[in-house]
């Protein structure tokens, strides 16, 4: 299968397909504006995972991997952690709950995330914390930022989250975190 290359705007990267719903920005500076946010949205509605991302990084090998995401507000993020490595996230446009998860699966913590001036609008988890988003908004567009090689061993998903191949038991799985979140949070 030939490689899809594109231009968003003039003088932007060039936009390299690699499957799977990710693209690899290709350039000598990578920047990321409405163009960007538009095409993602416009792949993630297109996408059975209803989910994209541009990766600024050069390959799945590189140290550091910088990645622009747009998640539709119907996409599920399976609990995961990573084991040795950190993670940090900052939203650009939309809101969402970032929950926390102990070992056995039982909210720790949530951290009401939303675009800046809005609230807070960042974290950084350190290694081995099981981490989901609950997204609120339309849309979810955020940078994602974390220790790379890429390595499908890199995350670790817990056995009392479903995988997402059922969209029936992830919504129920992710109603009743909700329902958590909303007497940890009060609201």
């Amino acid at each position: 299968m030939a490689s899809v290359v594109l231009r968003l705007r003039a003088n932007g990267p060039e936009l390299v397909e690699t499957g799977r719903d990710v693209w690899y920005a290709r350039g000598p500076l990578i920047t990321f504006g409405e163009p960007e946010i538009t095409f993602l949205k416009a792949r993630a509605s297109e996408s059975e995972r209803r989910r994209s991302r541009i990766c600024a990084h050069v390959s799945p090998s590189a140290l550091v991997h910088e990645m622009l995401i747009a998640h539709h507000r119907t996409c599920y993020v399976r609990p995961h952690r990573h084991p040795e490595k950190a993670e940090s996230l900052l939203v650009v446009q939309g809101r969402a709950r970032a929950v926390f998860f102990d070992d056995a699966g039982a909210v720790e913590s949530v951290v009401e995330l939303s675009e800046p001036p809005h609230g807070t609008f960042a974290y950084h988890v350190g290694a081995g914390r099981y981490h989901s988003l609950l997204i609120e908004s339309d849309w979810l567009i955020f940078l994602e930022v974390g220790q790379g090689p890429f390595a499908t061993t890199s995350s670790m998903f817990p056995e009392w989250a479903p995988d997402g191949s059922d969209p029936a038991a992830a919504r129920d799985f992710e109603r009743r975190v909700a329902s958590d979140v909303v007497r940890i949070l009060g609201r």
